[in-house]
């Protein structure tokens, strides 16, 4: 078998090629093994089309390689062709194991494999830099499996001596060509009219396993050159509009005083499994009380997966449905309309809070793109003396101090209040060590523990202040946070978030059971209550809006409906399926929404 792989170019590219094959393969089942409670079905036949993944993945990443490796050479340059050759087949094989090595890690926080975007962010973030020691510690074993990979993959490489081509052969110009060909036919995944890409996941498993069906050199290969959404034209523009029209008109409530102040918490992966006042399992005892007194969405879900998705989703009602965030994407300078924008035309002013470094994931250059009159950070609050060490300033200091500053804001004002101490590496202060209420199989827990007596404080403090009694207050979850239960990963808990609407005089309405809502209808909402008279732009709608739409979040270019006490609709454009009157119907509204989506982004068409 040696003898025959050191005669037969061939075999002995594929030889060198099987060991890359092997080990996509031993991430996967890293990925499985470390996440196995988000692929509680995940079976052989996944693997199969896993390692169909594999293979275009290999294709595509080592073309340059398999032709170098082809290329008919006099046995002169043969010496040089094999270093090269070395050289090209470690940097792809780092490349493709790096990627699919960070995802192991990172999937638990997203759920979602990595964008090129995205990957870039990550890289170039201040905040990676800062929690980089921590990751290193905590999967210590994922760098040592990493460099154990690389030597296997280097030592097998070598051990499969390179074969030489003999450049006077005829037939090795036409294995050369065929191999190429061959090669770029697997790595486009057929001869069908478009390349394999992100989406054809779904068509061989379910939307839950598909993340682990790829793998993430593949997702970010695919999204280097991404130039954006498509535009769709599912219908004429007055079918469309029938559907479904994002410039809409406030519907003033009149239940609350003109001019009514606004804070806005926004609490970091504050999900439902963890929070409410109807979770006997809750870690957040003194917010449930006051959600139990609010106009209290129970069966809300968050639009998005992360904290850089969420803010322009609950500001700006503008989701994240597409292979990269808003924030990060082109689309960033278009014209669009904002909870601050369109209050500040009302006379309002306006405040970000946010105890991050600044810079932190963009925020606060959004915030000013978004017309927030101040942002108030880590070098604001000037006080490194509660810095945490990872992220920010600690909640139990950062959010009482905001209302210092809402004291010295023009009135009426709007304030954003993002909360951080929630997300990863899950640090307590240690007078708090004691107090917090904590589970050995979410570390998160203590810190939603945490950050509620960090409310509390905030909220006590809050109700002493004269402009208290005049102030709404919103409560939402920017997403659901990682969990290592079981009986927590299922579609429905991945993105079910508590949002409620709070005022002092108890006269907002009590919400019925089992009724929707999403991040994206705060801002119509809000609207509506503060008796705002105007016409605006998103792609939700008003809670007091007879017309209901579809809520809908995005995954690998899959849009799903949740509908309360229902499965979730799953919908795009290669399923071939014989759906019910009333599925049909709710499709159309969803591709409506998401025609209007990719063609007003596109066209930078996001104001009235």
């Amino acid at each position: 078998m040696k003898s025959l792989f050191q005669k037969n170019t061939i075999l002995n590219l594929l030889a060198k090629l099987s060991i890359v094959l092997f080990f996509l393969e031993v991430y996967r089942i890293l990925l499985l093994l470390t996440n196995s409670r988000s692929f509680p079905n995940f079976g052989f036949f996944e693997h199969i089309v896993g390692i169909w993944f594999d293979i275009i993945t290999v294709a595509l990443y080592y073309l340059p390689f398999i032709a170098l490796t082809l290329l008919p050479l006099p046995r002169a340059v043969e010496k040089i062709r094999s270093i090269v050759l070395l050289i090209v087949f470690s940097l792809t094989s780092f490349l493709v194991y790096v990627f699919n090595a960070m995802d192991v890690a990172y999937f638990a926080y997203v759920n979602k494999r990595s964008s090129y975007n995205y990957l870039i962010h990550i890289l170039t973030n201040e905040d990676t830099t800062a929690l980089a020691g921590d990751f290193f510690i905590e999967f210590w074993w994922l760098v040592v499996l990493f460099v154990l990979s690389m030597i296997a993959t280097i030592f097998g490489y070598l051990k499969i001596k390179t074969v030489a081509v003999d450049f006077k052969k005829i037939k090795n110009y036409f294995v050369l060509l065929l191999s190429v060909y061959v090669t770029v036919i697997i790595g486009r995944g057929g001869y069908q009219l478009k390349p394999v890409n992100i989406i054809d996941s779904t068509n061989y498993s379910s939307i839950e396993n598909a993340p682990a069906v790829l793998n993430s050199a593949f997702t970010i290969l695919k999204t280097f050159d991404y130039e954006g959404v498509e535009k769709k034209e599912y219908f004429t523009e007055s079918e469309l509009n029938s559907y479904f029209n994002p410039i809409q008109v406030t519907r003033p409530q009149h239940i609350l005083n003109d001019s009514t102040n606004v804070v806005f918490v926004l609490f970091e992966s504050f999900g439902s499994m963890y929070v409410g006042p109807n979770n006997p399992e809750s870690y957040s005892p003194y917010l449930d009380s006051i959600l139990a007194q609010s106009m209290y969405f129970e069966e809300a879900i968050a639009n998005c997966r992360t904290s850089m998705d969420a803010i322009p989703t609950v500001v700006s009602s503008i989701p994240t449905w597409m292979n990269e965030s808003f924030i990060l994407s082109s689309y960033s300078s278009n014209q669009f309309q904002s909870i601050p924008s369109i209050l500040k035309d009302k006379g309002y002013s306006s405040a970000f809070y946010h105890g991050c470094t600044n810079g932190s994931m963009r925020f606060d250059a959004f915030a000013s793109a978004a017309g927030f009159d101040d942002y108030f950070g880590r070098t604001e609050y000037n006080n490194e003396k509660h810095f945490d060490g990872n992220w920010g300033i600690w909640d139990h200091h950062f959010m009482p101090w905001t209302l210092d500053q809402m004291d010295e804001a023009k009135k009426p004002f709007f304030s954003l209040i993002f909360t951080l101490s929630s997300h990863h590496p899950y640090t307590i202060p240690k007078e708090f060590s004691d107090k917090v209420k904590r589970n050995p199989k979410d570390p998160i827990c203590g810190t939603i523990s945490y950050v509620d007596l960090a409310f509390k404080a905030f909220w006590e403090k809050a109700q002493t202040k004269k402009w208290f009694k005049n102030t709404i207050f919103i409560f939402c979850a920017d997403h659901v946070g990682p969990t290592k239960r079981n009986d927590r990963v299922s579609l429905n808990h991945s993105y079910r978030i508590p949002i409620a609407f709070y005022h002092p005089s108890g006269k907002l309405p009590q919400i019925p059971k089992n009724t929707g809502f999403q991040q994206i209808d705060i801002l119509p909402t809000l609207l509506d209550l503060l008796n705002v008279k105007t016409k605006y732009y998103a792609f939700g709608t008003s809670y007091f809006n007879p017309r209901k739409q579809p809520k809908i979040v995005y995954s690998q270019e899959n849009l799903i409906c949740f509908r309360p006490e229902e499965e979730p609709l799953i919908w795009n454009d290669c399923i071939q399926k014989k759906w019910n009157k009333e599925d049909q119907l709710v499709i159309r509204q969803m591709k409506a929404i998401y025609q209007h989506y990719t063609t007003d982004l596109i066209e930078n068409r996001m104001v009235p």
